[in-house]
């Protein structure tokens, strides 16, 4: 994999009984306790199933077995694949009942998926962590919906940016991800330098967003992993970003 090409997985995590307790046993300590610590069954089930399809990709792509691969925190908490590399570079989002996987080669990348959600005070939300034009921007929508929709696709570029080097979410919430005229910029400029972002093509009542370091062009394969099946690099789609 070069370090212009981008692999994105987009994971149904509603796995049933018997590959989820497949998935778990892959896990290693540290990932079994984060999930016995989880107090709401479905989100236990969905650490579990994220964590280990992640492994499963992972362990394909690297040709390992899936439970050798160990994990480390990098200087900002992000977490790194541990061990004699050279190792790919990734990053995992959930929400709902769907996760995403960015891989890689040797540029620090970073993804974020969430749901919208329609019961959240998104104009409130807007003006206490958003640069003003940007409250403007979700505020001026009409309807709930749209407001919606226009926080949630600001919310993925900048939390997106943020996992790219790690770090704390709240400061990053203040990144210009807006362009003039109300575009969504595919370039953000950060104190650790610009970051290239974009969108991706998910389900219906999804948003997200993928971003990488630097300001080289980068090309995306988003591999689809369907409710109840194993994770598989099927049913794949080019995307450019320029």
């Amino acid at each position: 994999m070069t370090a212009d090409a981008l692999q994105v997985w987009l994971i149904g995590t509603d796995l049933p009984d018997s590959v989820l307790g497949e998935f778990e046993a892959l896990l290693d300590d540290d990932e079994r306790e984060r999930a016995g610590s989880l107090l709401y069954p479905a989100r236990r089930r969905q650490f579990i199933a994220s964590h280990g399809a992640v492994r499963v990709i992972l362990g394909r792509h690297l040709g390992v077995p899936p439970g050798s691969l160990r994990w480390r925190r990098g200087p900002h908490g992000k977490p790194e694949l541990a061990g004699p590399g050279p190792f790919p570079q990734v990053s995992l989002s959930k929400s709902g009942g769907l996760a995403a996987l960015a891989v890689a080669g040797n540029r620090r990348v970073g993804v974020d998926i969430q749901r919208l959600l329609a019961d959240l005070d998104v104009t409130r939300m807007a003006r206490r962590f958003y640069p003003p034009h940007e409250a403007r921007f979700v505020t001026s929508a009409e309807g709930t919906a749209r407001q919606v929709d226009r926080f949630t696709r600001l919310w993925v570029r900048k939390e997106a940016c943020v996992k790219v080097s790690g770090g704390r979410l709240l400061p990053g919430l203040a990144l210009s991800v807006l362009g003039t005229g109300g575009n969504y910029a595919d370039l953000a400029r950060t104190p650790a330098g610009p970051y290239l972002v974009r969108e991706l093509r998910v389900p219906r009542g999804f948003r997200a967003a993928v971003a990488a370091e630097g300001m080289r062009p980068f090309s995306i394969t988003c591999h689809r992993i369907y409710l109840g099946q194993r994770p598989a690099p099927s049913q794949a789609s080019e995307l450019d970003a320029q």
